[in-house]
């Protein structure tokens, strides 16, 4: 029952955390007077990656990718466990978003 009172108090958090970030980029795009979404979002997030899993280049930044998402995961765990899991999870899920975005998806 305890970790369900701890769930409680960082649920909240954690939304706040994803609700000013969502925000956030919604004020900074319409202060330039662009679309809140536009066809580069679009692109970036639905776009399929140039590397497959029929394509032997895969699996190296596939490895790539675990790799540097395990030791930064582990690192983040050290530094940002006493602040929360709701910090820690958010900063967890960017930074593993940026790195497969940057490993897999990027066009090289």
């Amino acid at each position: 029952m305890d970790n369900f009172g701890y769930f409680l108090s960082e649920a909240p958090f954690l939304i706040l955390i994803i609700w000013s970030a969502v925000k956030l980029v919604r004020w900074r795009r319409s202060r330039e007077n662009r679309p809140w979404f536009s066809d580069k979002d679009h692109h970036m997030l639905f776009q399929a990656p140039q590397y497959g899993p029929h394509h032997w280049q895969f699996y190296p930044r596939f490895i790539l990718a675990v790799l540097a998402v395990t030791t930064l995961g582990l690192l983040q765990f050290i530094a940002l466990a006493p602040l929360g899991a709701a910090i820690l999870a958010g900063a967890f899920i960017l930074t593993s978003a940026a790195i497969v975005h940057e490993v897999i998806l990027r066009r090289r």
